[in-house]
């Protein structure tokens, strides 16, 4: 016999209506205690910097994790949702942490790739919110501004193929390409502010050793290419072989790399043109996802938080995490 209650898109949950739509009591809750603890904790920097301890004790009074239900049982019918996930773990401010902007965007990729039409109403406006945050955070840092461009780019054309066969209402649809429209002229109209001559050391007047330095800390080959265009000392440096062989065991295994390696080769690597490998394994396997933070999901009670903040378990034994992937997390809700 099927469960009817008072709602019955959510059994059991009072729905309260905001500026932006209806949205569940419990967690429009968790978001007004979440703006409250970042208005406190600001206030509190502004007022006594000095009271490190004050701040410390605030900051671990709201800890972004959420318990991941993996089934139903007799006690409980509710499994845990994306929206909840989203609010929960505080993926607008993620998107404001330089740390986990990357993780974030690639979250994002998968679930705007044919994913955003089959999703529930309020986890597309939770979408929607996360790229405002992240657009706001683009244009304030001037970073990551042309993987924001291709992000909105694949949200737009999502939207555009999901005008007449999606989940929730024709309205709620036209609002979402309204904002995305917004956010792509917005980033459109932006010019990166050029550097006033203010006498201090330049990325040019650096030395050779800190650039190759900066250089062999670059996940991406296409930051070291467009860098090596800008002047001899770059150039010279970005081609360097064992900038290249560093890039080719840090992304690649060694059976990957071997597919490649020249079979006449007895022990003479000098002449092995890394740069070379390295674009033909791109090619082939495709480049190894390096994030600063990450999600994490306990193996003691299945809370998933953010590997940087931590996670207090309440178990006996020895906190066990495993790392999430954005595939992973994503995967626990199957999407």
């Amino acid at each position: 016999m099927p469960f009817l209650s008072k709602d019955w898109r959510s059994p059991g949950d009072q729905w309260v209506r905001t500026k932006q739509g209806w949205e569940k009591l419990r967690l429009w809750r968790v978001k007004v205690f979440e703006r409250l603890n970042e208005n406190i904790f600001a206030r509190l920097l502004r007022l006594a910097t000095s009271e490190l301890s004050c701040h410390e004790g605030i900051w671990k009074k709201h800890q972004p994790c959420i318990h991941y239900i993996k089934g139903i049982s007799r006690e409980r019918k509710v499994l845990t949702s994306l929206t909840e996930a989203f609010i929960h773990l505080d993926m607008t401010g993620a998107a404001r942490d330089l740390r986990r902007f990357n993780y974030v965007k690639k979250m994002l990729e998968l679930l705007l790739d044919h994913k955003l039409i089959n999703m529930s109403g309020s986890s597309q406006k939770q979408i929607i919110a996360i790229l405002e945050e992240m657009i706001d955070q683009v244009l304030k840092t001037e970073n990551n501004v042309a993987s924001m461009r291709v992000l909105l780019n694949s949200a737009n054309n999502t939207l555009n193929e999901g005008k007449y066969h999606h989940i929730g209402s024709t309205c709620l649809w036209e609002r979402h390409q309204e904002n995305v429209g917004n956010m792509l002229a917005r980033l459109n109209n932006f010019t990166i502010t050029p550097r006033k001559d203010d006498g201090k050391a330049k990325f040019e007047d650096l030395p050779e050793d800190c650039v190759r330095q900066i250089f062999e800390r670059l996940s991406d080959h296409c930051d070291i290419i467009h860098t090596g265009c800008t002047n001899k000392m770059n150039h010279r440096i970005s081609s360097e072989m064992l900038l290249w062989k560093r890039l080719c065991f840090h992304h690649f295994t060694d059976k990957q790399i071997l597919t490649f390696l020249p079979q006449e080769v007895d022990g003479d690597v000098d002449f092995i043109n890394w740069q070379y490998i390295y674009h033909r394994c791109f090619k082939r396997f495709g480049q190894r996802e390096t994030y600063a933070d990450s999600l994490a999901i306990c193996c003691n009670c299945d809370t998933i938080f953010w590997k940087s903040i931590g996670h207090p378990c309440v178990s006996e034994e020895d906190p066990v995490s495993q790392i999430l992937s954005p595939e992973a997390f994503i995967k626990l809700f199957n999407l």
